[in-house]
Parts: C-alpha cells; sequence; structure tokens
C-alpha cells in the first residue's frame, strides 16, 4: 500500500475563504428531512449550475441500460475508453448536474469519456436501487462494445461506496472488472464506527454524524447500525475486497470520513489490491467540489487523471 500525506498548497487565504463559505447560510443545505429533502436537491443542482464546466467538453443526456445519464465528451478524446462516474449525496441528494463541473474536468484532464448516472436516490428507492442502476449502466457499455479493460470508475462520498459496491457485484456475478477505481472521500462504513466520526466533528464544515444517520436511515430503510456494519452490500468495508483492481482513494485530514479511507487501505492491501491513499492536508470532505477556488481540488482531479494513465 502507498499512503501519501499531500501538503496543502491551495495557501492559506483560499482555504480560509472555502472554509468560511462552508460555515455561511450560502453553504449547501444537505437536510434530507422530509419537509427539507426536496429544497436540498434543488439547492444542489442550483450550486453545480454556478460551476464553470471544461472547456472542450460536449455534454449531452443519453440513456444506457435504462438509466438516464449525462455524458462528458472531451474534444479529441477517444469514445472507447469511458470513465463511469457516481456523484455524491448520502445517496439521497445529488445529481449528475450538481457535479458536472468535477466530471467535465477529469474527463478532460483524462482524456475520455465520461458516463455520469442519475441513479435512483433515498428514500423513494433505498438500497439496493443505486447499486442496481450502477451495475445496468456498466453492462451496457459493455454491450455497447467498449472493453472492460477500458473502463474506469470514479465516485465521491456515497458515490465512493457505490464504486466499491458495484465492484463487489460485478465481481459476484462474474462479469469482467474495470481497469482501475478511484474513491474520493468515500462513506466505507455505514455503521459509523470509525473514530474519526467523532475526532473530526469540530473540524468537519459539511458532514455530521447527524447527518449520515439520516443518509444511513433513508438508503438502508431503518437497518440498525449493526446491521449496516455488518452487511458487505451496504457497508464495503465489512466485505472481501479480494481481486478488486487497483484503487486510489482520495481523503482531506480534516473531515469525518477519514477513518473510513484509512480502514478502506489498510483491508485492501491485506487482500492484495493493490492500493494508493493520499491525504490531503487542511482539505474538507470533497474539496474537489471547490476546486475553482482550491489549487488542491485542481491537483487532485489531476492526480486521478495520472492514476489511470498509469493503470491502462
Amino acid at each position: 500500500m502507498s499512503i501519501c500525506h499531500m501538503t496543502c498548497s491551495s495557501g492559506r487565504l483560499p482555504v480560509t475563504l472555502v472554509n468560511t463559505i462552508l460555515r455561511s447560510p450560502f453553504s449547501p443545505d444537505l437536510s434530507v428531512e422530509p419537509a427539507k429533502i426536496a429544497h436540498s436537491r434543488r439547492m444542489m443542482n442550483f450550486y453545480g449550475r454556478l460551476m464553470p464546466q471544461a472547456r472542450g467538453v460536449k455534454i449531452q443526456a443519453i440513456n444506457y441500460g435504462g438509466v438516464a445519464c449525462e455524458q462528458h465528451q472531451p474534444k479529441h478524446a477517444p469514445s472507447n475508453r469511458v470513465l463511469l462516474y457516481f456523484h455524491g449525496g448520502g445517496y439521497c441528494v445529488g445529481s449528475p448536474m450538481s457535479h458536472r463541473h468535477i466530471i467535465s474536468r477529469l474527463a478532460r484532464k483524462a482524456r475520455m469519456r465520461a458516463v455520469a448516472p442519475d441513479y435512483r436516490k433515498a428514500p423513494e428507492h433505498p438500497h439496493p436501487a443505486p447499486i442496481e442502476d450502477a451495475v445496468s449502466v456498466y453492462h451496457a457499455l459493455l454491450e455497447e462494445g467498449v472493453k472492460p479493460e477500458n473502463i474506469y470508475l470514479a465516485g465521491d462520498s456515497a458515490g465512493g461506496n457505490l464504486v466499491l459496491a458495484t465492484l463487489l457485484r460485478l465481481r459476484e456475478t462474474g462479469v469482467p472488472l474495470p481497469s482501475a477505481a478511484c474513491c474520493i472521500s468515500p462513506w466505507t462504513d455505514l455503521s459509523m464506527s470509525g473514530t474519526t466520526i467523532t475526532t473530526k466533528e469540530s473540524v468537519d464544515l459539511l458532514l455530521s454524524p447527524g447527518l449520515l444517520e439520516q443518509f444511513a436511515a433513508h438508503y438502508t430503510a431503518g437497518a440498525s447500525a449493526e446491521a449496516r456494519g455488518s452487511r458487505s452490500a451496504l457497508s464495503p468495508l465489512a466485505a472481501d475486497l479480494n481481486q478488486l483492481p487497483p484503487l486510489l482513494i482520495q481523503v482531506g485530514s480534516e473531515e469525518i470520513l477519514l477513518d473510513d479511507s484509512v480502514r478502506l487501505a489498510e483491508k485492501a492491501k491485506k487482500t492484495g489490491v493493490q492500493v494508493e491513499l493520499q491525504i490531503w492536508e487542511k482539505m474538507q470532505h470533497v474539496w474537489h467540489y471547490t476546486f475553482p477556488m482550491l489549487k488542491d481540488g485542481r491537483m487532485a482531479i489531476d492526480e486521478i487523471a495520472s492514476f489511470f494513465d498509469r493503470n491502462q
């Protein structure tokens, strides 16, 4: 296992500015209480529209396997090399639109077509609906003629959970696995047993134990914390990770899910998986989202593209 502690390169002022925004009323409302979830979803999309999209990337609606998706096709990039990206949002909020700027930049940097599924979300569609949608899109790409060795998976937060859950489902059903995968600030343990859930609570400006509990209750349809933690389909940290493709895990030093990434990397290494863990100093949960302001966000996206290039 390769562990790298990434020194903050953004500078004190940009980090302070982003943290001030996250503490302010302008920070996205992620609440999934019944009276607020529709508003949270609209606000996530609103912020996604404000963010700059990468130049030279054509974005269009497309359907794969019965799942609505957004496709990002960079100019001069081949169409037979594909990034399958799963957005975050606790399995309850978020969409391809809310993450459009990240996906378009990553597609351009990685020089490949990206497909972002608008997978079904809880509480309307709890587990295993998102996994079923992700697997359907993957099968549709194979049916289109894309070779598995030319497919790469990536996702942030709950999307990182979905990356791992998809890999496990594909392995269990004997489907050829993609070339490599990246998990950004992944939520790997829905029982929330990691020590940083509490030790980092005071410095994490996006997530809280209470919010994660709301997400988990919706996605697992009310399963107990003990059941969430022991069921590998819900918590990939509990799964046998044997034979998974090379993994890159990126996580910020200031987030309550830090321990989810560290424990995942340790377990992956023990089962023989080629894994790289990057811990980014002073960064918040999915700091990539604010890459227009943070140099570290741009650098992290570049690191993902380089990782995919190394694993062609």
